[in-house]
């Protein structure tokens, strides 16, 4: 049996959507008195385009906020246009939950870093984030219901 050649390959990867909303600017860079609270949220959206082609997108949100103030909150779509060929289900969908969101995380990642940065507030790390363990949850939360 002849063994089918796998093609992955990213076309592009662009920002869908994004916004940074700081409600109490300018007052707020005074009136910080204690370390905020952040709060961070993933969705990944995973869009068949054709039969090889996929649209996937990281929606992001981070929160800073401190007793009952919002310092700022960033909104992103990161999305990527993908190519995956030749590839049973199983392995389609390992590149889909896995290898697609840990190509995107990275370029959302800077691109929160650097607009909580240009909006005043200092630099923010983002932990890089296991999409493999993540999938690997989701697939046993299936499996129970």
């Amino acid at each position: 049996m002849e063994a089918k050649e796998i093609k992955f390959f990213v076309k592009r990867i662009f920002t869908k959507d994004l916004s940074l909303e700081s409600p109490e600017s300018p007052s707020i860079f005074d009136n910080i008195k204690s370390t905020p609270k952040v709060a961070f949220n993933l969705n990944t959206t995973i869009t068949e385009i054709n039969e090889t082609s996929y649209d996937i997108t990281l929606e992001i949100t981070v929160k800073a906020e401190t007793d009952n103030t919002v310092i700022y909150m960033v909104e992103l779509k990161q999305s990527g246009l993908f190519i995956i060929d030749g590839a049973d289900d199983e392995l389609k969908d390992g590149f889909l939950n896995i290898r697609c969101p840990e190509v995107l995380f990275p370029y959302a990642r800077e691109t929160i870093s650097s607009l909580i940065q240009k909006a005043g507030f200092p630099p923010i790390f983002i932990a890089p984030i296991d999409f493999n363990a993540l999938y690997q949850q989701e697939l046993s939360k299936k499996t129970k219901q």
